[in-house]
């Protein structure tokens, strides 16, 4: 659908500005026949895929009645020991696909008379990127651990490196949630032993090897030659397989059916923000242009939670500080900053803020890739993410588009593009208009 041309007038005062051009599309048309729930859903039932009554029961507890496409492909390869990628879409049920069947084996190990943990010996180890990622994984396994219940800890920066090395070590702990740096330094001070590992499990495994500082190869050479090796992620980049395939040449590959792919519930828009051929053409002006489309897209798209995207720290900040004079009775909407230049409590605080089910007036969170990397809005709806600055790469804008549309929901995608983006933004848009995968899968 294309609309004509919008003008908009600044509450400052500004002089009007034309924004040039909106086009919006979605690839739910080129799956029109089905539904969502048909899109996201198995058609089998957990006790079809090798969940025990035990661990149906935990999942329905935790939100789950049926399992979701990467849930039924993957849960008996997980739950038999394989080392595997598990790959599928933000927002695809991926956390349960690996911490149920992983539950339900320590849960069986332990009816068959295989002892629990020892003091600073986890049977299995979560490792997420980023604290905010832990965390979640850490909820989603108290939630199933209530019915099944095993000893849990999660082990990240932003908390006191003493007493969580304490706790590890003078309680067993089945399953510990980590960040990579604290599991780096709890081995180098010998507080923890991975000798007895069931299970690695590395989540968002390509946000991992993006860090220079990630290495692998200690890690594993800390661990059992029985240990198996889970990798989880949303975009999976042929370097970054070719590099795990090369170390577990035995790998099973478990590639969902929406992999490199946009939710079929997603409406694309784009805004072409370029501006006249005759406009002097700068970062100033490109700045304003694009400031106020977003001020009009707010406008527009009344949700209950907007998510912002920029490139930098500096541009979430100069963003921030834009709405805050665009509403400064903060009648219309609240903006709340999300990138690393917060320290770790305080953003704790805002994605609680975010992500709470009361509030008077609508939510607008401007992030850095902070809130596209390991993030898990799925307890919420986000109703629309606004692109304001173009990502860098397809797999990033899978990510990015990824916030929103989630477990069979629907959403919107806003990109604020410019110059030669508005050509990539165009292709993009026609690639998943037709449900096609964004860049190719790793064979």
């Amino acid at each position: 659908m294309q609309t004509a041309a919008a003008t908009e007038a600044d509450e400052d005062g500004d002089e009007a500005i034309e924004v040039s051009e909106e086009v919006s599309t979605s690839w739910s048309d080129a799956a029109s026949s089905s539904s969502d729930d048909e899109l996201f859903f198995s058609r089998k039932q957990f006790a079809d895929i090798g969940a025990s009554d035990e661990m149906i029961e935990a999942m329905s507890i935790a939100g789950a009645k049926r399992p979701s496409k990467i849930q039924a492909l993957s849960y008996r390869t997980v739950l038999s020991g394989k080392n595997c990628v598990v790959a599928d879409q933000t927002g695809s049920g991926k956390t349960l696909a690996y911490l149920a069947p992983l539950l339900q084996r320590l849960r069986d190990e332990e009816r068959a008379g295989k002892p629990r943990a020892l003091p600073g010996s986890p049977r299995v180890v979560v490792l997420a990127p980023t604290t905010e990622l832990a965390s979640q994984v850490s909820r989603v396994l108290k939630k199933l651990t209530a019915v099944a219940p095993v000893r849990t800890a999660c082990v990240t920066g932003g908390y006191n490196a003493r007493d969580q090395m304490r706790m590890v070590e003078r309680s067993g702990v089945d399953i510990l949630v980590a960040t990579p740096g604290r599991l780096r330094s709890m081995l180098q001070m010998g507080k923890l032993n991975l000798h007895q590992l069931s299970a690695l499990v590395l989540d968002e495994v390509d946000v991992l090897f993006l860090d220079d500082t990630f290495l692998l190869q200690p890690i594993g050479e800390a661990t059992a030659p029985s240990t198996q090796f889970v990798f989880v992620t949303a975009t999976i980049p042929t370097s970054v397989f070719a590099q795990i395939k090369q170390e577990f040449p035995d790998l099973r590959r478990i590639m969902g059916p929406g992999l490199h792919r946009i939710a079929p519930g997603v409406e694309e828009v784009l805004v072409d923000c370029s501006g006249p051929k005759d406009e002097a053409k700068n970062e100033f002006t490109a700045f304003e242009r694009k400031r106020k489309a977003l001020a009009g897209q707010l406008d527009k798209v009344v949700v209950p939670r907007t998510l912002i995207f920029c490139n930098s720290i500096e541009n979430c900040r100069r963003v921030e500080n834009a709405l805050r004079r665009l509403d400064r009775g903060r009648k219309r909407f609240q903006v709340l900053p999300y990138h690393s230049g917060i320290d770790n409590e305080r953003r704790r605080e805002i994605f609680n803020a975010f992500t709470r089910e009361n509030f008077l007036i609508p939510m607008v969170l401007v992030s850095t890739d902070q809130a596209s990397r390991g993030v898990d809005f799925d307890q919420v709806e986000v109703g629309h993410v606004i692109l304001f600055d173009f990502p860098r790469d397809p797999s990033e804008y899978v990510r990015r588009v990824g916030r929103t549309a989630r477990a069979g929901r629907a959403g919107r995608v806003t990109s604020l593009v410019l110059g030669r983006q508005v050509s990539l933004a165009r292709e993009l848009m026609e690639v998943n208009r037709r449900g096609e995968r964004i860049h190719d899968v790793p064979k």
